[in-house]
């Protein structure tokens, strides 16, 4: 089947889920569960310039809950990867368990050897568009847990925890990505990485003055074995939540730490540039987590190994009054086969808004990545007027 057939019948699926978004919706306004806001928006995505009309409807009934876009462009261009029809999120979640299909964002599985700070964002437009949604589910018994997540990317992981008792928690992990992603160089040429898959186990036990002591090991199936160990610290005072975790890696010279990480879908590890280098690069890292109510949140990740860049991630948000900003920013490492520029895996963006009145927003989006499909870095802003209805 071609590409244009595949696309087409993208098309019908999502206005046949839009035809019964619409249905759920007039029947369930009655509830009172039902929210819709308006937009019109700006975006500029490098040359290209687009203004859009989009309406974005909400709704909820007990657990499950949905979110659509409805993306009209008012011109002709378009920028790479745009929807006219979003499926923003859909989920169930009655708290033991859930289903959830959105964008996925700072995803880490146990103590972030293999997965750390994953995210489906960081690839395609400033407007969510459907290939940056993921299916992430979970079921919770008293001793038992377990996670899973699919992907448009083919990336398919599943997460077991268990409670033996009341002072150890353990936790195996298993994911792999069937197909590997295809990147574009800025030469034109196109990078096919291969197929990775990945396992962990790790565990952790409580310590006195609220620590928490851990340990993982993980491997990637032909490319070498890393282990971490480290110590968790948090304090929570209702409307102030501080954490910090400080880890040392012992790595040998085929395994990358945190492999599936938030650039992995813009910028994977070479892994044979990676193994070429025959050091192992044994490292640490600390993490800073502050949340204080809804006012003011952030975290710092930085991380440094043995003959390689440290790195830096970092985000923060606050909201104060009637302005709310946010920002982030991700720093690659190992200078192996990375380097510091947005070419080779640095990513950057933000949000900054006003709130006119009770009904009315004013937002301003950015965002800096390099783009797999086209090859380039590109730069974008999305301007809103923002409307509650």
């Amino acid at each position: 089947m071609n590409k244009s057939k595949v696309e087409s019948k993208k098309s019908k699926v999502w206005y046949c889920i839009l035809l019964l978004f619409l249905f759920c919706s007039v029947a369930n306004a009655e509830l009172g569960n039902l929210n819709n806001f308006i937009n019109l928006g700006y975006v500029k995505s490098g040359s290209m310039e687009m203004t859009a009309f989009t309406w974005s409807p909400n709704m909820s009934i007990g657990p499950w809950a949905m979110g659509v876009d409805v993306n009209i462009p008012l011109n002709q261009t378009r920028p790479v990867g745009f929807d006219n029809v979003v499926m923003r999120f859909a989920e169930y979640n009655d708290g033991q368990k859930g289903l959830r299909y959105g964008i996925l964002d700072g995803v880490t599985w146990g103590k972030g050897l293999l997965m750390k700070n994953y995210s489906t964002r960081t690839v395609g437009p400033i407007m969510q568009n459907n290939q940056q949604t993921a299916f992430k589910g979970y079921l919770n018994t008293e001793r038992v847990g377990v996670q899973i997540l699919s992907t448009w990317s083919n990336i398919y992981a599943v997460r077991l925890t268990e409670k033996p008792n009341s002072w150890l928690n353990l936790g195996q992990s298993y994911i792999t990505d069937t197909d590997g992603p295809s990147i574009t160089q800025p030469d034109g040429t196109t990078i096919k990485y291969p197929s990775v898959s990945g396992a962990a186990v790790d565990a952790s036990i409580p310590l006195p003055l609220n620590l928490e002591g851990y340990a993982e090991a993980a491997t990637l199936f032909g490319h070498g074995t890393g282990l971490t160990v480290g110590v968790n610290w948090g304090f929570d005072a209702m409307v102030f939540n501080l954490g910090f975790d400080a880890g040392y890696r012992a790595l040998d010279n085929r395994f990358v730490p945190s492999y599936f990480s938030a650039d992995y879908e813009t910028n994977p590890v070479n892994l044979t540039s990676y193994e070429a280098t025959g050091q192992a690069k044994n490292g640490y890292l600390a993490e800073l987590r502050v949340l204080a109510g809804q006012f003011f949140k952030a975290s710092a990740l930085y991380e440094a190994y043995n003959g390689s860049n440290t790195a830096l991630t970092g985000s923060a948000a606050a909201e104060m009054d009637k302005i709310f900003a946010s920002i982030y920013y991700k720093q690659p490492d190992f200078k192996d086969f990375r380097s510091l520029s947005y070419e080779q895996g640095a990513i950057s963006g933000g949000a900054l808004g006003y709130k006119v009145n009770q009904a009315m927003w004013l937002v301003i989006n950015y965002k800096k990545a390099y783009d797999p499909v086209l090859g380039q870095v590109l730069e974008s802003q999305y301007y809103e007027v923002k409307f509650s209805l």
